[in-house]
């Protein structure tokens, strides 16, 4: 038998571009009254978008077990309906820094009619978060529209080298940094840890050519200042993929001094 879903279409008042925004929340949602009412209050309370336009507006977020999950206004000025799929969206703190990246699909999303803003559920998981999310301090969502290099998938024995803060740092870095250029390969430095004598640094190798780049090898320098007081060569299981980062973890022992620390390749 087919069925028809329950829904409640509120008009919010906002006029956009002369036309009205209608809420949509469907019953299937199981959403409170009075939540229902919040709801409508940042409905009306938010700035008008222009025409062609989507916007997704964090209202709440809070704490899981595992990762937090945020409650959010997604509204749209568009002149169909239209579904999202492997749309990437990112997690801000109050100075703009990116804290996690999630990449939304279909089924995080309903379908969306036009000029309609819905009530929608996220939740962004540890593997999702760049560190620590303090809930109670201003957060938002946008949409993450710059270009950014594919992080290339690496084995768990080569993931288990990496704290969870240095790994945390590559995601983050990744977001925050424009793609290498055409036909070109560099390193960039992410992290640095220094326990005793030894230096744990965390590097992505950035492969801008339309072609995989076989790194068999690479002899690296640890730099205090222009000093070099560390040496090693490292060893990749895998071709760096066209347009992807490569992260790496890389340990140099016996090391003496404070730095600050850089890390370049040696030099013939």
């Amino acid at each position: 038998m087919l069925g028809f879903r329950k829904r409640k279409q509120i008009e919010t008042g906002n006029k956009e571009e002369g036309r009205q925004l209608t809420l949509v929340i469907d019953d299937e949602m199981g959403i409170a009254k009075e939540d229902e009412y919040v709801f409508r209050y940042h409905a009306k309370r938010l700035p008008n978008l222009i025409e062609n336009q989507v916007s997704i507006e964090l209202l709440h977020a809070e704490h899981l077990e595992e990762g937090i999950s945020i409650v959010a206004l997604f509204r749209n000025t568009l002149p169909s309906s239209f579904e999202i799929d492997e749309l990437p969206i990112l997690l801000l703190d109050g100075n703009n820094i990116p804290s996690g990246r999630k990449k939304l699909s279909r089924i995080d999303l309903p379908t969306f009619e036009p000029w309609t803003s819905k009530p929608v559920y996220l939740n962004f998981f540890p593997d999702e978060l760049f560190g620590e999310i303090d809930t109670s301090a201003p957060l938002r969502l946008v949409f993450q529209m710059n270009p950014i290099d594919a992080i290339q998938a690496i084995s768990r024995e080569a993931m288990e080298q990496f704290s969870p803060g240095a790994w945390q740092q590559v995601m983050r870095t990744n977001v925050a940094t424009p793609p290498v250029g055409e036909d070109e390969f560099n390193m960039m430095l992410v992290a640095v840890e220094k326990d005793e004598t030894r230096v744990t640094t965390t590097l992505l190798l950035r492969n801008g050519y339309a072609h995989d780049l076989n790194v068999e090898q690479l002899p690296l320098e640890l730099m205090s200042g222009e000093e070099v007081v560390g040496l090693t060569t490292i060893r990749l299981e895998n071709p760096v993929h066209s347009k992807h980062a490569y992260p790496i973890s890389v340990t140099f022992e016996n090391v003496e001094g404070d730095g600050p620390f850089t890390v370049r390749i040696k030099r013939s």
